[in-house]
Formats: C-alpha cells, sequence, structure tokens
C-alpha cells in the first residue's frame, strides 16, 4: 500500500513540475495548425487512516488514474477524430478489502467527410474493454468471502463499426445518426453466448443495428467546464433490444493543477443487468492539461 502511494505521488509531483513550464498546457504549439486536441490526464488520491480512535470511522484509502483526449485533424474534403477515455482505479476498506473503484477503456475513431458545412456522412469504429479483472462478492454460509471473477481484459470487449450521417452545427454540439455492427467478445465468461443453442457457447456476437450519439460541451466560464454525451443502439431484432449510455461531467479548476471533477453516469444494457444501472462520483485532485 505504502509504495503504490509514493509511485502515485511521484508520478503527480513529475507531472506537476513539467506542466508549470507549459502554458494551457505541456505540449501547447506542438500540433500543425489544421490539428485541434484536448486532452487531460490527472491523478486522485483518497486516504484515512484511524488507529485507537475512539470516535466512528474506518480506514480506507481510493486511487485513480483517467486520461482523456479529444483530438481533431480537419482538412478540405474530411475530417479525423480520435477520442480516447482511460480510467482506472482501485479502493481498500478496512474489513472488506480491496474492490474497482473504475475501469474503462475506449477508444473511438470517426471520419467525417465535409458534404456541406453542417452535415457531414461519416464512418468509423469504436473499441470499449477493461484494464482488470472483475469480480462478484458473495458470502458462505459461515459468513466467509467468495470471489468469483466475472470479467477481465477482452472479456468482454466490444468493437463498433458504424457508417452515418452527422449534423455538426459548431464545435460545442453534434448529433450522428448510423447504422452500425456491434460486436461482443467474451472466450470464457459468456457475454456473447446465445441462450438459445444448448450445444455451443458462441465467443463472438455480431449486433446489426441503428446507433445515435448525442454530444454537447459547454465552457460556462474559465474555469467551469461540461459536457455530457448520450449514446443508444437499437438491435435490430426488436424494440426491446435497446442498449443506452448517458455520460455528464461538470469540472471546475480550483488552483492550478487543482481540479474538482462531478460527474453523473447511467447505463443500461440487458446483457449485463435488466434494470438501469447508476453511477455518480465527486472527485477532487491533481489534472493537468496535455493540449
Amino acid at each position: 500500500m505504502k509504495l503504490k502511494t509514493l509511485i502515485l505521488f511521484g508520478v503527480a509531483a513529475l507531472a506537476s513540475v513539467t506542466t508549470a513550464h507549459a502554458e494551457g498546457g505541456m505540449f501547447e504549439g506542438a500540433l500543425p495548425e489544421n490539428w485541434t486536441a484536448d486532452v487531460v490526464a490527472g491523478v486522485k488520491y483518497t486516504r484515512m487512516q484511524f488507529s485507537n480512535w475512539q470516535e466512528d470511522g474506518t480506514s480506507m484509502y481510493t486511487w485513480l488514474v483517467t486520461y482523456y483526449a479529444d483530438v481533431q485533424g480537419k482538412w478540405k474534403v474530411a475530417n479525423w477524430r480520435n477520442l480516447i477515455d482511460l480510467q482506472l482505479g482501485q479502493s481498500w476498506t478496512d474489513g472488506l478489502g480491496k474492490r474497482k473503484a473504475v475501469d474503462k477503456i475506449f477508444w473511438e475513431s470517426t471520419l467525417d467527410f465535409n458534404m456541406t458545412e453542417m452535415l457531414k456522412p461519416y464512418l468509423g469504429a469504436r473499441y470499449e474493454t477493461q484494464f482488470m479483472k472483475g469480480y462478484n462478492y458473495s458470502e458462505d454460509d459461515e459468513g466467509n468471502e467468495i470471489k468469483t471473477a466475472i470479467s477481465c481484459f477482452m472479456d468482454p470487449a466490444y468493437l463498433t463499426q458504424m457508417v452515418g450521417i452527422a449534423f455538426i452545427p459548431n464545435d460545442n454540439f453534434s448529433q450522428r445518426v448510423a447504422f452500425a455492427n456491434r460486436m461482443t467478445i467474451s472466450h470464457g465468461y459468456g457475454y456473447a453466448d446465445d441462450p438459445d443453442t444448448e450445444d455451443e457457447i458462441e465467443e463472438v456476437k455480431d449486433e446489426p443495428g441503428m446507433e445515435t450519439i448525442t454530444e454537447f460541451k459547454y465552457a460556462l466560464s474559465d474555469i467551469v467546464n461540461f459536457k455530457t454525451r448520450l449514446w443508444t443502439f437499437t438491435n435490430f431484432k426488436g424494440k426491446d433490444e435497446i442498449d443506452a449510455k448517458w455520460e455528464n461531467l461538470l469540472a471546475v479548476i480550483i488552483a492550478p493543477l487543482i481540479e474538482l471533477q462531478v460527474g453523473y453516469d447511467m447505463v443500461y444494457d440487458k446483457d449485463q443487468d435488466k434494470d438501469v444501472q447508476y453511477k455518480n462520483m465527486v472527485l477532487f485532485g491533481i489534472t493537468w492539461r496535455w493540449f
């Protein structure tokens, strides 16, 4: 635990020193004129330790590392955008042990063709998975914890190919509608298996359908930014075959290199759970901008 703490603080300190010499970002001005980038990395760490503490309290720690990049190249004929979102975090609570706080690998690449100023046919691909194993926790008859692995890196993994049209009136808003094929890859945990076929276990599942992506971002001031993204996918099998993810993030710069983030996410994926999943978070820590 102590070693991990020292490593995290060392990375944060190194990044802070580097960023201090680059106004507006570590690599500001390094991109060609036709490229734009929004790249931010962060380290968050929280620790509470109690020893012979008479009042109520539980020892715990949480660490979180994030990397977000939205990079776009613009030409006369087309625009190429790459969106990357990496998140990894873990928490430990006395009496409960370690749990994943967040775990995400997301990469989306799209090529928009400049048919008109606002309407743009596009094609693209998206890859989603996780870094570490995920577990389900239960107890036996004697109260001992049972830890069962339910996911890992590349299991499940989601690969989506899409072709559609985008409405982009300005840099803050976009609406995309596309034909999409969503591929689920699962070699060990059955996320791609078809329950109607009892004789074999499928490891790859293709789902053709329609998807929409609505994105909006807005700078309320020089220190407050908000962004939201709503993604939906409808399988051609029927109206009940709908997946959706709504992500919201409000970021407030408290001081140089210090940022407060408030997030609220909603997810519906029938393959994972028949009920809507919710996540809200409040993060405070070191954040540095690359561009």
